[in-house]
């Protein structure tokens, strides 16, 4: 392998470019981290052609026309460069006009862009200005588009870039910590004009939001920094790079023990699958650390996904727990009451992780949960976990068919209070609106075991009212035992939201078992889970028969007499009669 990279580095030193073209010399420095012989790279024409590559540590010269390049670089171990980076200097004036490094995994990429820069493509050039400062040494940067590094360098340094509109990130670095003492950044457009500029005043990391011919309002962005507690978490919405430190636990320690109902104890490859469908480590098995909360607000319904750290911007294990979230959220959490919709304890430290349908490039499985089905109006919140204690800047990335807001959807319903409570042979649920405006519809949605709920009634809505509007639904017939219920609230432009859950303890009125004494033949009025256990606790064997959607026969072993009681339902949900067998 050796002799081989050897060689084409011997072939790219003699890269020579037709008489009839100018060039411009540089230099090509590689190298300066802890595992150099890891390392190899290669330049390459917008086309294509190769015209300069080698190994690390090196410096090569090249006489190059100007145009779009791409760096690749290369790491034997998958694990980056260790600290090791590129540079490409102008000659005679040795000034930086491309810089970069490979901050995690096998392989990566940057535009390099000399002279008249990378034109067409719907982009047009800006060049960002680095000054040195008292400390260069110390001081780095990306600028970032969603989770793609499209430029990265050090200090000083000049680099030209060609941008399509939208927005991106200027992520600041500082190796000492006492922010970049005098040094400066811009980006000046083709015209000469700066765009915008600003530095690093003290710390080690920060970031500026840059919207290049977008409305400004288009990049609002109150990304969360260091948001420790699920009550201070915020709104997040745009493709954002959002700030991570060790930053202990916030007031509370919210998430609850590892392997109960809010955190679930998953394993890899153990075959028992979590409620949405993955066989992957989970959740937060080293509970809550260095937690930063975010809400994700849902604008349009359909398949939410979203990805932590995608393109080998990860730099330490990103595990992370979700929740469905109102205004109940942070206590319920706390209260062990509320199982997550998706949660991952990241088998990888690299390639990124989230919802995703189809594995992102260089995306470990075992970072990855399935997608999440949403609708308008809802919302969710996020734990993240910096189980690593990593300083870092962490790219997200929303995909899918669903989208999500930067602000709460507020549907044009004011909900007073919703009620459940036993009637005869039904549940009945009461509701008031204050207000209303542009509502279609209420939906009834009902449960048994907060996992899967299905809708079983449907009422109209007032459309629009300035007073108070009372609701009544009876659902018919309901499985014996603890009943769950909320509201889908609709309005006509197709936004929905949900209301709180109410839940209540219904048994058909009645015995629940008749004849009684029996034979040891008898009907149970339920259809659901059912025991049969003797005077002593001991379960008896039965044969079940369904008589209709809500009774149940029983038939028990010949010769089972004396006293038997009858368990229906499971958990808070069951009831219990005895029986007489004669």
């Amino acid at each position: 392998m050796r002799t081989l990279l050897l060689v084409l580095l011997l072939l790219a030193a003699l890269v020579s470019v037709p008489a009839s073209a100018q060039c411009t010399n540089y230099t090509i420095t590689v190298g300066g981290g802890l595992w150099d012989t890891e390392i190899t790279w290669q330049l390459e024409t917008s086309g294509g052609a190769v015209v300069a590559s080698g190994v690390a540590p090196q410096t090569m010269s090249v006489c190059l026309p100007d145009g779009c390049y791409t760096m690749f670089m290369f790491d034997s171990f998958g694990d980056g460069w260790n600290g090791a980076s590129f540079t490409m200097r102008v000659q005679p004036s040795n000034t930086i006009v491309a810089s970069g490094t490979l901050s995690n995994g096998y392989t990566g990429q940057v535009l390099v862009s000399l002279g008249t820069g990378c034109g067409g493509g719907g982009c047009s050039s800006y060049t960002v200005n680095v000054t040195a400062g008292a400390y260069p040494n110390e001081i780095s940067w990306n600028l970032v588009s969603g989770t793609l590094i499209v430029a990265s360098g050090f200090a000083p340094s000049t680099m030209v870039v060609c941008l399509a509109p939208g927005c991106y990130v200027m992520q600041l670095f500082d190796s000492f910590g006492d922010g970049w003492n005098g040094a400066t950044w811009s980006v000046v457009n083709n015209l000469g004009a700066t765009v915008q500029s600003g530095t690093l005043t003290t710390g080690s990391i920060g970031q500026a939001v840059i919207p290049l011919g977008v409305p400004a309002s288009s990049c609002a962005t109150s990304g969360p920094v260091t948001a420790s507690d699920c009550a201070q978490g915020v709104n997040i919405c745009t493709n954002f790079s959002f700030q991570v430190d060790p930053n202990g636990i916030g007031s509370l320690n919210e998430i609850p023990p590892l392997g109960s109902t809010g955190n679930p104890d998953l394993l890899l490859g153990d075959l028992a699958y979590s409620t949405w469908g993955s066989d992957n480590w989970g959740c937060l098995r080293n509970n809550e650390f260095n937690s930063t909360w975010m809400i994700v607000n849902v604008s349009g319904g359909g398949s939410l996904e979203f990805t932590f750290g995608g393109l080998g911007t990860q730099a330490g294990f990103y595990d992370w727990i979700m929740y469905p979230y109102t205004t109940g959220t942070c206590t319920a959490i706390m209260a062990n009451t509320l199982p997550p919709v998706r949660c991952n304890w990241n088998n990888s430290s690299m390639g990124g992780t989230g919802l995703a349908s189809t594995l992102p490039p260089g995306g470990d499985a075992g970072n990855f949960e399935p997608p999440l089905t949403v609708t308008a109006g809802q919302q969710y919140v996020i734990c993240f976990s910096n189980w690593s204690s990593v300083s870092t800047l962490v790219p997200l990335e929303f995909g899918g068919t669903a989208t999500v807001s930067c602000n709460p959807i507020v549907l044009p319903v004011g909900l007073i209070g919703l009620e459940a409570r036993p009637l005869g042979r039904t549940v009945e649920l009461w509701w008031s609106t204050a207000t209303e405006d542009n509502s279609a519809r209420f939906v009834v949605e009902h449960t048994t075991d907060l996992l899967s709920w299905s809708d079983v009634g449907t009422l109209a809505a007032a459309g629009s009212s300035s007073t108070t509007t009372r609701y009544r639904f009876v659902h018919e017939d309901p499985a014996v035992g603890q009943q769950y219920y909320r509201l889908r609230m609709e309005d006509f432009d197709g936004l929905t939201a949900h209301s709180p859950i109410v839940d209540v303890r219904w048994h058909r009125p009645g015995p629940l078992v008749h004849p009684n004494p029996s034979t040891g033949t008898f009907t149970v009025a339920a259809a659901g889970p059912l025991r049969v256990v003797d005077a002593l606790g001991r379960d008896v064997p039965f044969l079940r028969s369904s008589v209709d959607h809500v009774r149940t026969q029983v038939m028990l072993p010949p010769g089972s007499r004396g006293l038997h009681t009858v368990i229906a339902g499971d958990g808070a949900g069951q009831v219990h009669e005895r029986v007489v067998v004669e």
